[in-house]
């Protein structure tokens, strides 16, 4: 699947970092086998498209200057990589210090804003609980998350589900389309500059890390993913060593 001018395709076999916060000193850059480094500054009218949060508050990526972020691509109706990718970034937000959570912010962005309302992204959420509070899930309009998700490099694709249709698991209702989406996470320092991609994949220790409800909605396919994960899965302690890297200090509990 396609994925975009960042060519993360071709990382390597994720390994295990070193030095993740072991010593005062900063932390090492992470390697370049488990993703891809860049400095790239965001323009201004990507960082200041709109976008509105599961609250209904209006929000743009401008207003975390001087944070640090990390974000995702999203969809509350995906069955295979979205539960994996969601869960993973969760389980980082939760573990990064509460001293730190103040210069970090992970932002869960939806592929699929036809669907995901920002009250459909509230129940979403809860489904994390307790969710932490540096972690935000955001909608927009189709013109604005396409506008986005094509300056980054995110592959997006509507196409129509399989037959017989999976039911929605907050409605019941069968659902009539898909949307095919490459899967990556990107980390910007606190000028707006991409510093690091992830691309592909996690690898969460076991089915119960996804919440149950959405492990029922998961297909044959992400199930498998969640119990094969594959050479180039990346882990949550391997996103901590990136945002800590950024950081200049180990910021992990």
């Amino acid at each position: 699947m396609p994925i975009g001018r960042l060519a993360v395709a071709c990382v390597l076999p994720a390994l295990l970092l070193a030095g993740c916060g072991t010593s005062s000193a900063a932390p090492p850059p992470p390697s370049r086998a488990v993703g891809t480094r860049l400095d790239a500054a965001l323009p201004s009218r990507i960082t200041d498209l709109p976008f509105t949060d599961s609250a209904g508050r209006s929000r743009h990526l401008s207003d975390f200057a001087g944070k640090e972020l990390v974000i995702s691509d999203a969809m509350t109706l995906c069955q295979e990589s979205c539960p994996l990718d969601t869960t993973s970034v969760v389980q980082t937000a939760r573990a990064v210090a509460p001293g730190a959570r103040r210069d970090v912010e992970f932002l869960s962005i939806t592929v699929d804003p036809q669907r995901d309302t920002p009250a459909r992204l509230a129940a979403y959420r809860r489904l994390f609980e307790p969710a932490p509070s540096n972690w935000l899930l955001l909608t927009g309009s189709p013109a604005h998350v396409r506008a986005l998700w094509k300056y980054l490099g995110v592959y997006v694709k509507r196409v129509p589900d399989h037959s017989p249709a999976p039911r929605d698991w907050l409605t019941g209702k069968p659902l009539t389309y898909d949307v095919q989406h490459s899967d990556q996470v990107f980390f910007l320092d606190g000028r707006s500059h991409e510093r690091f991609v992830l691309s592909g994949l996690p690898h969460l220790a076991g089915r119960h890390a996804v919440p149950a409800r959405l492990y029922r909605f998961m297909s044959d396919n992400g199930r498998h993913h969640l119990a094969h994960p594959g050479p180039m899965a990346w882990t949550p302690k391997q996103a901590l060593h990136v945002i800590s890297w950024l950081d200049g200090r180990k910021v992990q509990t």
